[in-house]
């Protein structure tokens, strides 16, 4: 059995009369009430924007270039320990659960 949560937060965004009237057409075509075409239509925006953010894209060549280099490091040098040590000093990486102490 599948348990929905309560919806209790609102999304308010102001329009002028011809948006309004365009974006309640394009629901009653597809079927949807204004409000879930709204909220289908945000959530896959929002989607959209989270995966470009948090994804890497590479050509052919720059993936090939990465994994030579993954293959292949370069020594250690003097340069990258100094990096290893500010990066540390400051903290590190950051993980969600982190976040939460």
């Amino acid at each position: 059995m599948t348990v929905v949560a309560p919806k209790d937060a609102r999304l308010v965004a102001r329009v002028s009369q011809d948006v309004q009237e365009f974006v309640k057409n394009a629901a009653d075509l597809s079927g949807a009430t204004l409000s879930q075409f709204i909220v289908e239509a945000v959530t896959t925006k929002a989607r959209s924007v989270y995966e470009s953010e948090h994804s890497i894209r590479l050509s052919m060549q720059g993936a090939e270039t990465v994994f030579a280099a993954l293959d292949n490091p370069p020594p250690i040098n003097s340069k990258l320990l100094a990096a290893a040590k500010t990066f540390n000093e400051k903290g590190g990486f950051k993980y969600a659960e982190d976040s939460a102490t």
